[in-house]
């Protein structure tokens, strides 16, 4: 398993097995949302942390820094918040009789669009000192 998680240099494979990474996550995420959204704790901490893991996996993946993961998590968490509940907010107008699943489906759009994000900043190697493209 550890062997998957490492670059191989195939740009093309490694985009793939990043991919591979957001979707975990974006899993994780609908599983998280479905489970906790209507109970008493509710899922904002944890997605919270899901989102966290996610940056965390892509730029130790990518070998990013500790501040781009800093910057990065700090972002996904704001724009995953937002993102969240506007769209939900707006989905809900649309189709209120859906439920949680308008909760779910908007979680795994987002954390499949801000890992989507991560990937792009991130996999060009422009967070490496000294190397510039």
């Amino acid at each position: 398993m550890k062997r998957f998680f490492s670059r191989s240099g195939n740009a093309r494979g490694d985009v793939l097995r990043a991919n591979v990474i957001v979707l975990i996550f974006v899993l994780a995420h609908a599983v998280v949302c479905l489970a906790l959204h209507d109970t008493k704790i509710g899922d904002g901490i944890f997605l919270t942390f899901l989102t966290i893991g996610m940056v965390f996996a892509l730029i130790k993946y990518y070998r990013a820094s500790f501040d781009v993961f800093l910057g990065l998590a700090f972002l996904s968490c704001f724009a995953g918040f937002y993102i969240g509940t506007e769209g939900a907010g707006l989905l809900e107008k649309w189709v209120p009789s859906w439920g949680v699943w308008i909760n779910v489906i908007v979680t795994m759009i987002t954390t499949g669009l801000l890992g989507q994000v991560i990937v792009l900043l991130v996999r060009k190697d422009w967070h490496v000192g000294g190397k510039h493209q």
